[in-house]
């Protein structure tokens, strides 16, 4: 009996244990919403490098604008971006807004003039100076910079010392050789070697060029930019000036930047050189269209061009065998410098006209994150920003990588023209679009005086801005 009653009490107090268990473990297993404990959540750029802010919690809305339109994807891309960022602050929303190119300028201006920019800019470096219009990179954000990007791409996001964002062009060198392989075979030039000097690139250049019996030029050996807008005519022509000129030390300017220098003596080589490429050695003619279009349909053999215009040719004349080569440089009896890498410039920054600004540099550095910004330099072109890409194999299989590790590190480091902290950088370029132009059409043009009278138009202006 005594038995049977121990036995009894046992199974009652194994039973109260496991039901006391077992109501333990439902208990410890509530949902987090029931016990009140919170997933930490992702945190933003700013978050991570300025701890001190206290992210607001009100309401609000952040603008951006960009002039990528040319870039097939990139709009997308950028509201990928703000969805996600909007997912992880879901009191902030962000509108995005792509501007035509061809209206640019007219659109910035007014912007800035009305006090109505958006919080953050896709814009020309040149353009965004001159209307004073973006604001200089918080040091939290500029730290974030500096930890995650290459050097080159540091040096592309800043103008006279300071910053005013990360650098949102393409991370290349600027233009550099395009030619037709197959021209060049049939003309007994090197397919694989193209000309690195001028005076090899103009010889190549006479070799590659041919005529029909009237002796019009039937295929050209180099195209030339002489149509189209004043600015981007004076780019192609200034790249050649490059050979010409020091530009490890001056360009557009002296070392200071408080004197034009359009009437040195290399320039005023560098405008008679590129005269005579069409009235005396006749290589090329202003009857061709564009440089690109003539390169992809056959009728020119070299130009120069960004990284973009791999792109366009593997695109619009996918049968062309073309080659990439380093941008030429000077050398006796042609130029006297080595030309480095020149790439456009543009900033994504911050403008003054931000009702937002901390939270706009936050959204700003949350597009320049690795696994954000490696998505737009694979759609946009170029390499990446960030320091841990530069081996990735995407980027070493590009057409113009070879080029583009040639260029930043063997070539030397030059003046940028872009990087004019007097913001008189495109308004030149016009004008020297003008003389270039002059330089192309017409055959009984001065080339000593146009390029001192526009060292005198460029000294009028750098008084008018003091």
């Amino acid at each position: 009996m005594k038995k049977s009653i121990m036995l009894i009490f046992i199974l009652i107090v194994g039973a109260v244990f496991l039901f006391a268990g077992g109501k333990q473990e439902k208990e410890t297993a509530k949902p987090e919403a029931e016990t009140g404990a919170v997933e930490e959540r992702i945190k933003t750029p700013i978050e991570t490098y300025n701890p001190d802010f206290t992210f607001p919690t009100e309401k609000i809305e952040i603008s951006y604008w960009h002039v990528l339109g040319t870039r097939p994807g990139y709009h997308q891309l950028a509201q990928e971006f703000a969805e996600e960022y909007s997912s992880i602050h879901p009191n902030v929303s962000i509108t995005i807004r792509e501007i035509p190119n061809a209206e640019q300028r007219a659109i910035w201006a007014s912007a800035f003039q009305s006090h109505s920019a958006p919080d953050i800019a896709w814009i020309e470096a040149q353009v965004g100076l001159m209307y004073n219009g973006l604001l200089e990179t918080p040091p939290w954000a500029l730290k974030m910079m500096e930890e995650m990007f290459t050097p080159y791409a540091m040096s592309l996001s800043k103008v006279a010392g300071k910053y005013y964002g990360w650098a949102g062009c393409e991370i290349d060198v600027g233009q550099m050789l395009y030619y037709n392989k197959d021209m060049f075979r049939e003309a007994g030039l090197d397919p694989e070697n193209p000309p690195e000097y001028l005076p090899e690139w103009l010889e190549a250049a006479k070799k590659l060029t041919k005529r029909d019996a009237s002796g019009r030029i039937q295929q050209a050996g180099v195209a030339l930019r002489y149509a189209g807008g004043h600015q981007g005519i004076g780019d192609k022509f200034s790249k050649f000036g490059a050979a010409f000129v020091d530009t490890r030390k001056r360009f557009y300017y002296n070392e200071d930047y408080t004197d034009v220098i359009f009437d040195d003596p290399g320039w005023i080589e560098a405008a008679q050189f590129y005269k005579d490429l069409i009235f005396n050695y006749k290589v090329t003619s202003t009857t061709l269209p564009y440089p690109i279009e003539a390169v992809g349909t056959g009728l020119a053999a070299m130009t120069n061009r960004e990284s973009f215009f791999a792109g366009w040719l593997e695109e619009n004349a996918p049968d062309i065998d073309y080659g990439i080569g380093p941008l030429p440089s000077g050398k006796p009896p042609i130029g006297n410098y080595e030309t480095g890498a020149m790439p456009w410039l543009a900033f994504q920054g911050v403008t003054v006209d931000s009702k937002h600004p901390e939270v706009a540099w936050d959204f700003n550095m949350f597009m320049a994150l690795p696994e954000n910004e490696i998505k737009m330099a694979k759609n946009n072109g170029g390499l990446s920003r960030h320091k841990k890409y530069v081996d990735d194999p995407f980027f070493k299989e590009l057409p113009y990588y070879d080029v583009y590790v040639y260029m930043t590190k063997e070539r030397p480091l030059v003046r940028n023209p872009y990087q004019d902290p007097n913001a008189l950088q495109a308004e030149l370029e016009a004008k020297l679009g003008e003389v270039a132009l002059e330089l192309l059409t017409n055959e009984n043009s001065n080339p000593m005086k146009l390029m001192k009278d526009l060292a005198a138009y460029g000294r009028k202006r750098l008084k008018e801005i003091k």
